[in-house]
């Protein structure tokens, strides 16, 4: 969410605008408990149907934070090799509850090579809807005026909306995956300044990842595995990435995370590209109901003054996996 304003008119105001000037695209810790958003390869990527909920909550220790919500439900059709699924994100953040709402639909299809190993492909559309509170901003002609309640100045400032095409790509087999998705390929308006012009730049992402048994049995029949996956990913001249793994064991589940590119890049000298370490717990019922808490520590200059990150992530699944079938499913991670 790259916004680029010009013409403000008090100092009031670029201010609260500046929070979000360098702000990308949500970002979620638990960035595999949103497969859609992720990759679109990974819309129906089990044999059940699927509903996941996301919530982030960043940075309450400044203002109001950053809030991130998310809602989705995908299907997989075995008979035409596809997955389809729908999505709604809702973000905000900042005084001035600067947002947008993103309605998608995604689609994939698989491609078997062997009994173990596929490749997928999908697509993503979006319409989003950038709105903004003016009702929270004082102008220089309030403050002339003695504090007036309104401004009489010629507007400056509205509400947008545009449409938003994503792909993306997936290889996997029975223990490896990997795959990469491009984001706003249309590059749309995102603008909500009159005569502005910030077209929202594409977003790389790049995943993979590693899992492998601890307790000795044959991969498909432990009880204890380990997961080892990367995320990287790229917006103009910011890019991050997540390394880490975690334990699943019988229904539990508990990761270790970091973020950053500690030495490789800097934004400005003294000033590291690092985020957080992020400490992840989880547990799935009988009923395949997935629950997952993440907090994220800031290591960044922010320090604990940010309040660091919630973040909750609710998987349900159904109807309930034969044990038969669980070497059909994709491999890939789902908290």
């Amino acid at each position: 969410m790259i916004m680029q304003g010009r013409h403000i008119r008090t100092s009031i105001l670029a201010l609260g605008l500046a929070a979000t000037a360098m702000a990308q695209d949500p970002q979620l810790s638990q960035f595999y408990a949103a497969p859609m958003y992720l990759n679109p390869a990974l819309t129906g990527n089990t044999v059940q149907d699927r509903v996941g909920l996301n919530y982030r909550l960043q940075w309450p220790g400044i203002g109001p934070g950053y809030k991130t919500y998310a809602v989705a439900y995908d299907h997989r059709s075995p008979e035409i090799n596809s997955g389809i699924g729908g999505m709604v994100m809702h973000d905000r953040a900042g005084s001035f509850n600067l947002a947008f709402t993103q309605v998608s639909f995604n689609y994939s299809y698989e491609a078997r090579l062997s009994r173990k190993r596929a490749v997928r492909g999908g697509l993503r559309a979006g319409y989003t809807s950038r709105t903004f509170d003016q009702g929270n901003m004082l102008f220089a002609d309030q403050v002339i005026r003695d504090n007036a309640p309104a401004s009489i100045e010629a507007p400056t400032m509205q509400n947008t909306s545009y449409f938003d095409f994503s792909t993306g790509f997936l290889y996997y087999s029975e223990q490896f995956w990997g795959g990469f998705s491009i984001n706003h390929l249309n590059q749309p308006q995102q603008s909500v300044f009159l005569d502005g012009d910030a077209k929202l730049p594409m977003r790389t992402s790049v995943h993979a990842g590693y899992r492998f048994a601890l307790d000795g049995r044959s991969f498909r029949y432990t009880e204890t595995r380990m997961t080892l996956a990367a995320h990287y990913k790229a917006q103009q001249k910011w890019d991050q990435l997540d390394l880490g793994g975690y334990v699943d064991h019988r229904d539990l589940t508990f990761g270790l995370w970091y973020r950053g590119l500690p030495g490789l890049k800097a934004y400005q000298p003294g000033y590291p590209n690092d985020d957080a370490v992020i400490l992840m717990m989880g547990y799935e019922t009988p009923y395949q109901l997935q629950m997952v808490y993440s907090y994220d520590v800031t290591v960044s200059k922010l320090t604990a003054k940010s309040g660091g990150a919630h973040e909750v992530s609710v998987i349900y699944e159904w109807p309930r996996n034969s044990k038969k079938r669980k070497h059909r499913t994709i491999p890939c991670p789902k908290f």
